[in-house]
């Protein structure tokens, strides 16, 4: 009993100490590598949004060659992830940056590359660039597509700096090969 003891406490040992141990996509950071859709990211930064009332959300910036992308993990009755990438403003509408700017808000209904898109939620928060120092506030627009698969955020910087990302809802379980990694 008491051998069981001993090695059962040195077993706990090594995983505590096994960078390999407990690997899982809620855990990314930055130098981290994963696989998506056949091709390997490599985790470049790690955000944290707090949209008040407990609600937030992480955002992992990911590169692979010369492509970026954003994973986005939203705490709301679990995990609901999405995978997106930033698109300029313009490209959604040309008129849209005046549009927001004269009423306040962007329009509920949204036509993008072939979809509509309707306003699901909006609000605002705080951005922790790299998960620390002062929030910087910022306003939200989140849309979806009509069949709940695609998705399309406008953010709001101060009076008039706005960014747009547009991607689609994704689940844990198509990430793969998690390996840890320094940062770049």
């Amino acid at each position: 009993m008491i051998w069981k003891k001993w090695f059962g406490r040195e077993k706990e040992r090594q995983q505590d100490l096994d960078p390999l141990h407990d690997l899982s996509l809620d855990k990314l950071q930055p130098g981290y590598l994963v696989d998506y859709d056949l091709t390997t990211w490599q985790v470049t930064a790690r955000h944290r949004y707090d949209l008040g009332d407990g609600g937030g959300m992480i955002e992992w910036e990911l590169r692979s060659g010369r492509q970026t992308r954003y994973l986005n993990m939203e705490e709301d009755d679990g995990a609901v992830w999405t995978w997106t990438r930033k698109i300029p403003l313009a490209q959604i509408d040309a008129r849209l940056k005046q549009l927001i700017m004269e009423k306040g808000d962007p329009p509920e209904r949204i036509d993008f590359d072939g979809d509509t898109y309707i306003m699901e939620s909006y609000g605002g928060g705080q951005f922790y660039e790299h998960d620390r120092g002062e929030g910087i506030p910022f306003l939200f627009w989140d849309y979806e597509t009509e069949d709940g698969e695609k998705v399309l955020t406008i953010e709001q910087w101060g009076d008039t700096e706005f960014e747009a990302a547009v991607g689609h809802y994704v689940e844990e379980y198509q990430f793969s090969h998690i390996l840890p990694g320094a940062p770049s």
